[in-house]
């Protein structure tokens, strides 16, 4: 049996218990159950009381347990009874109603109709879940119950990047609680390879500041070069790409004509520092010779 199901049996023990002992005007509405304990501790055993009483005696019953078998008789005999009309009001205590001196007895006793504060109850719909625990209420039948709401207090909870929701636990909560996150701002510089950015543990990312991107990484999307417009060997940057040349390096040429046999000289394909195409003395010799 769990700790709540035995502090709910008690309390409707305790409950059974104070409502007798209101019944009895030993106890008043929310008495504790150490007060009940003290009120029942207090009765006295009277056990079985008898007396006699002759025409306008009275006698006063002592107070305590009474175990029904003592009896009150009257000595026979006649008079005038002067009797007395009284009037009460329901209070939460019991009441006895008794004649005032001079009287015989009471002729009758109207009872008020219950004053507002104490109306009817039937019309009230919260149960144990409703009410926090071990505060008690009177439910629609007049019963007291205790409440089983649990009370949170003041719920704190900080979020994080790889928690970042809670769940708020059903119950009372004080209000002044907080649920909140640690915010962090980051700074990133564009580089070649992709980069992740994460929150530090604990914390949660509210601002990523990207840099501009360095002088190195100037865009080349304009860039029409291709591999022929390089030289062998060297390497460049295309429209992002890294392009190794194949533009041959013929280095320094130098070539010569006749004139005669040879009048052109075929420069080959590729890049070439420079030098020089001549023209040698063969047409000049054939030319004096005419």
């Amino acid at each position: 049996m769990s700790i709540a199901t035995e502090i709910a049996r008690i309390q409707q023990d305790k409950s059974k218990i104070v409502t007798k002992l209101i019944d009895l005007g030993l106890a008043e509405t929310g008495a504790t159950l150490d007060a009940a304990a003290t009120a029942v501790d207090g009765i006295t055993n009277c056990g079985a009381v008898s007396a006699t009483v002759q025409e306008g005696d009275t006698y006063t019953i002592p107070k305590g347990y009474h175990n029904g078998s003592g009896t009150v008789s009257g000595v026979s005999g006649g008079g005038n009874y002067n009797l007395q009309s009284k009037q009460v009001t329901p209070t939460k205590g019991q009441q006895n109603v008794t004649p005032d001196s001079g009287y015989y007895g009471l002729s009758d006793v109207t009872v008020s109709a219950i004053p507002q504060a104490y109306q009817d109850v039937s019309a009230v719909t919260a149960n144990a879940a409703d009410v926090l625990a071990n505060k008690i209420i009177v439910n629609a039948q007049g019963q007291t119950v205790p409440g089983t709401m649990p009370n949170n207090g003041a719920v704190e909870k900080t979020l994080k990047a790889d928690e970042p929701s809670y769940t708020v636990p059903a119950g009372y909560h004080s209000g002044s609680g907080t649920v909140s996150i640690d915010p962090e701002a980051k700074t990133a510089t564009p580089t070649k390879a992709q980069q992740v950015i994460a929150p530090s543990s604990g914390k949660v990312l509210s601002q990523v500041t990207v840099e501009a991107i360095p002088a190195a990484y100037t865009d080349t999307s304009d860039a029409d070069a291709t591999a022929a417009h390089i030289l062998a060997g060297d390497t460049a940057y295309v429209d992002g790409e890294k392009v190794t040349g194949t533009m041959p390096n013929n280095g320094t040429l130098n070539g010569s004509i006749d004139g005669l046999s040879k009048t052109n000289y075929a420069i080959p394909a590729g890049y070439t520092s420079g030098g020089t195409v001549t023209l040698t003395d063969d047409i000049e010799d054939a030319l004096a010779a005419i």
